[in-house]
């Protein structure tokens, strides 16, 4: 009896050709990115719409001025007198005052005003603790508003005390008066005043002109 033998043929296994795994390997890493930028929106696309909590002054701001604080400096303020209404707003790191006084008060009623709002927000919250930066710790800016009337006019005050948290100490600024007339008229387009001015001066260069030729 004779025996079949079965012959078993094995098939070569193709490989790949030099092109076709450059081909490959590009793919590779131009999907890499395009995948990672496809989640980045997908995880964006979720969380449209929610608020996300978190605050500029982490680890800064300490001690806080608390509410009660506020509440304190307003009744303090209040009692200092000549004043139509008081506002204390605390936010994002600054403490602003807002104090309204009747439009008859006068320059330095104004600059009494303003010191003692100063000294009322020192005896509640202290200066060098709360408005003044230590190391690289952030604290309070404060702002203290004293003025008269809203309006612009010739009878108005207003001061503005501000103290930055990296300042030594605070600084007054006058509001409603300009520092420079003259600047402030030429931009206004007034120069009639700048004009006399001006014609004054050449007259008077021209008499002395004349005074000089004749002696």
């Amino acid at each position: 009896m004779s025996e079949n033998k079965t012959v078993t043929t094995k098939k070569e296994k193709k490989k790949l050709s030099r092109s076709a795994l450059v081909l490959i390997v590009g793919i590779i890493i131009i999907a890499i990115p395009v995948l990672i930028f496809i989640g980045i929106l997908g995880i964006s696309a979720l969380h449209s719409g929610t608020p996300r909590d978190g605050s500029r002054f982490d680890g800064d701001l300490n001690p806080a001025i608390t509410n009660d604080n506020v509440n304190q400096i307003k009744s303090k303020l209040e009692e200092i007198g000549n004043l139509d209404s008081v506002e204390v707003v605390l936010s994002e790191g600054q403490l602003r005052i807002f104090l309204d006084t009747n439009d008859s008060l006068s320059e330095s009623q104004i600059d009494n005003i303003i010191t003692n709002a100063y000294n009322t927000v020192n005896s509640v919250v202290p200066i060098s603790t709360y408005f003044t930066a230590k190391d690289s710790k952030k604290m309070y800016d404060l702002q203290i508003n004293v003025y008269t009337v809203a309006e612009e006019s010739a009878s108005r005050q207003y001061k503005l005390l501000h103290k930055n948290s990296a300042e030594e100490t605070y600084a007054i600024d006058d509001l409603a008066h300009a520092k420079d007339p003259k600047l402030v008229a030429e931009l206004h387009g007034d120069t009639s005043s700048s004009t006399s001015a001006e014609t004054s001066e050449a007259e008077t260069t021209e008499t002395e002109t004349t005074e000089t030729q004749a002696q």
